[in-house]
């Protein structure tokens, strides 16, 4: 009854472990590659007899599967340092572009700004010089005037002063004893002068008076009252003379003063209107020069950043590549692997498994 048992049991592990083979040999048969190494393995074995051959080849498909492996290994890691290398240096040239791009834009804004103001300022400044020269010639029309009016009254005074000095000399050669009748074509003609003084007229009626009275009558007393007055006279004229003098060189050197400070107001806005409009141009310039770097620049950041998203995508695939060959050499590699163990420790079960196929 033992026996019984124990032979019962011995054929169901027989045919557990048939059946065990075979399960797992339908499962890599299953598969293409599986299908392929299994199609050679009994290619070998009905050709062969024995399973040396095909189990060198097998080893040699198993190294040869490492090898391509190994040889993958060193391209992903040929490719990842590449990847690191070009993805670095495209982001820092997407940070320089982009300094360059907000360096540019902002010099283009602080000139624009600058721009503004330099032509408010030359506006300004070109109407300050209208202004300035306005202001020059007004008051050089006025002092030309008012030298003019004291050259005329000057002369009046001279001639006025020159007219009292002839009245003295005839009213003096009266009190040395000549008669009026010697002298009367020269009374008259000094009377005129002194009549026809407009702007001495009512200083001079006095004497006029006292010079036609002695046309009457010649009296020492009225004489002397005559020569005073005409001394007096004559001492007023020199003095209103003295004082439209003074007052013709103090504005004369009044005018001196604010001409050489007019001139020189009208140099420097004339040197500030130079230097603003040499501004401006630079400013201009600038402008320019910026706008052109910035669309360079900018152009140079998009096509750095399309470059930086290819190389991404590029890297990317190159991994994803890798992991997907990496898992189907690994999984074939394990294909092989149970195929030995099966040629190796289960050759009879293989055999018949093989020899079911087809």
């Amino acid at each position: 009854m033992y026996k019984l048992v124990a032979l019962a049991l011995i054929i169901s592990s027989v045919f557990a472990v048939q059946k065990d083979t075979k399960t797992i040999l339908a499962e890599i048969d299953a598969d293409n590659f599986g299908n392929t190494i299994l199609s050679t393995v009994q290619m070998y074995l009905q050709s062969k007899g024995n399973a040396e051959e095909i189990l060198v080849l097998l080893n040699q498909v198993l190294a040869g599967l490492v090898d391509d492996q190994n040889k993958h290994d060193n391209v992903i890691r040929v490719d990842r340092s590449a990847c690191t290398r070009i993805v670095t240096d495209l982001e820092n040239s997407i940070a320089y572009h982009t300094a360059q791009v907000a360096a540019n834009a902002q010099m283009r804004e602080d000139n624009e700004k600058a721009l503004a103001e330099a032509e408010n300022d030359v506006r300004q400044t070109i109407q300050d010089i209208e202004s300035n020269e306005r202001t020059f010639a007004q008051e050089e029309a006025n002092r030309n005037k008012a030298h003019e009016t004291w050259v005329r009254k000057n002369e009046e005074h001279d001639d006025a002063i020159a007219a009292v000095d002839e009245a003295t000399k005839l009213v003096q050669h009266l009190s040395l004893g000549a008669t009026f009748a010697e002298l009367k074509p020269k009374f008259e003609a000094v009377q005129k002068r002194l009549i026809e003084n407009e702007s001495h007229g009512a200083l001079f009626q006095p004497i006029v008076t006292a010079l036609t009275e002695l046309a009457t009558k010649v009296d020492q007393k009225a004489i002397q009252r005559i020569l005073q007055l005409l001394s007096q006279l004559r001492q007023q004229l020199i003095e209103a003379r003295s004082v439209l003098e003074d007052t013709e060189n103090r504005q004369a050197q009044r005018w001196v003063e604010f001409s050489t400070h007019l001139s020189n107001e009208h140099n420097r806005l004339v040197d500030r209107k130079n230097q603003l409009e040499q501004a401006i141009q630079s400013f201009k310039t600038n402008i320019d020069t910026a706008t052109h770097f910035y669309e360079v620049h900018q152009l140079e950041l998009e096509q750095a950043q399309e470059t930086l998203d290819a190389e991404h995508e590029w890297c990317d695939l190159q991994e994803n590549t890798y992991s997907v060959q990496s898992s189907e050499r690994t999984r074939q590699q394990e294909i092989v692997e149970r195929i030995l163990e099966h040629l190796t420790e289960k050759l009879t079960a293989t055999s018949q498994y093989l020899g079911g196929r087809f």
